[in-house]
């Protein structure tokens, strides 16, 4: 009775055991499959996705870039070359104009009599000179036929002389009489835009008066103080890049150098640089700030890359490169850079790689990564 009832405990006992151990197996399998996809999907994450750019190599120039100023061109003050009395005013301050449009119209009733006098002087005097040589003629003739002395002849020679000699003062009188007419309407001389316009209507103008400040648009110029190491290698004619940002849009237009002044300022420690639009097709105006991008040396056998590209450790540049799979930390010297992009030697990126230009966040070298577009 007794060992029935002990078996039965042992049964029991190796039953809770078997139990429990196949329960052990099973949570051991669990985890085994756990760690498994976990592992699997951790490796997939660890997998960065890059885009990269082709190793190609080039020439391009060094730039440096100065802040510039533009200003219009030549400030011109417009005279009255007659006086008169002011009876309107045919622009405005700001309004653009060509070169021989009307800018204010004069009178002068004296000025109109002057000339309608010696209009009429003049034509008298023209039809005094035909009479003469009308006479002349007649006479010569009589001459070679005996009838008239040759004293007479020359009497009337000298006469269409004098005659000749009077129509042409009274033709320049008249000239003069009709150019301070005609100025009386002041036109403009150049194609700019008006500054100021000093007389008012009914205002009476005396000649060599100052009427109009007007500025020239047609030859807009940027400034920029530069520094002496940069202003001893700009030269008359070099071709730069002038640009500005508007709402977030880029205008980019080339300027060529004017010249650089000869005396450096005292204040900024700069010499003034100074280069003439190529083409204001924006319609800058005078005042604006551009970026004035000079070339200053040309690198051969480089790779141009994005500012975002070159990364830094410490003190020292580094690019990633795509190879087998996998990214490549590698040392590089920028030889030039700008906001945009930058330079680096072609003969420092591995032949065959790519170099990373997106996707380099947390990434590190050795790294496995995948190609996207």
């Amino acid at each position: 009775m007794i060992g029935s009832k002990k078996r039965k405990q042992w049964i029991w006992f190796f039953g809770l055991l078997a139990a429990f151990i196949v329960l052990l197996l099973g949570l051991y399998v669990r985890m085994i499959s756990v760690r498994s996809a976990a592992f699997e999907s951790a490796g997939e994450e660890a997998i960065s996705p890059v885009r990269v750019q082709e190793t190609l190599s080039t020439e391009v120039w060094r730039t440096t870039s100065f802040l510039a100023r533009v200003e219009g061109g030549q400030t011109i003050d417009i005279i009255a070359d007659v006086g008169g009395w002011v009876v309107e005013k045919k622009v405005v301050l700001g309004q653009e104009v060509i070169k021989g449009e009307a800018l204010i119209v004069l009178e002068d009733p004296r000025r109109v009599l002057r000339l309608k006098e010696s209009e009429a002087r003049l034509q008298s005097a023209r039809a005094n000179l035909n009479e003469l040589k009308r006479k002349y003629e007649q006479s010569l003739t009589l001459v070679e036929k005996g009838i008239v002395a040759r004293d007479t002849l020359d009497s009337l020679s000298n006469q269409v002389a004098a005659e000749s000699a009077n129509v042409d003062s009274l033709d320049a009188y008249f000239g003069l009489m009709k150019w301070d007419v005609d100025n009386l309407t002041v036109a403009s001389p150049i194609s700019g835009r008006i500054v100021e316009v000093l007389p008012d209507v009914g205002q009476e103008v005396t000649a060599g008066q100052l009427v109009v400040k007007m500025v020239s648009t047609k030859e807009k110029r940027v400034v920029a103080g530069v520094e002496p190491r940069w202003a001893r290698i700009i030269k008359p004619g070099m071709i730069v890049k002038l640009s500005t940002t508007l709402n977030g849009r880029l205008e980019e237009t080339e300027g060529k150098i004017i010249g650089v002044s000869p005396d450096i300022d005292s204040l900024s420690g700069t010499y003034r640089v100074e280069a003439e639009l190529i083409n204001n097709e924006y319609n800058w105006l005078p005042g604006e700030i551009v970026n004035m991008e000079i070339p200053v040396e040309l690198l051969t056998d480089v790779v141009i890359v994005p500012r975002t590209a070159v990364l830094s450790d410490s003190e020292d540049l580094f690019v990633f490169v795509y190879q087998d799979g996998k990214a490549a930390k590698i040392p590089v010297k920028v030889d030039w850079i700008n906001d945009r992009q930058g330079s680096v030697s072609a003969d420092l990126i591995p032949e065959g790689s790519s170099i990373i230009i997106e996707g380099h966040a947390g990434l590190a070298g050795g790294q496995l990564v995948r190609l996207t577009k």
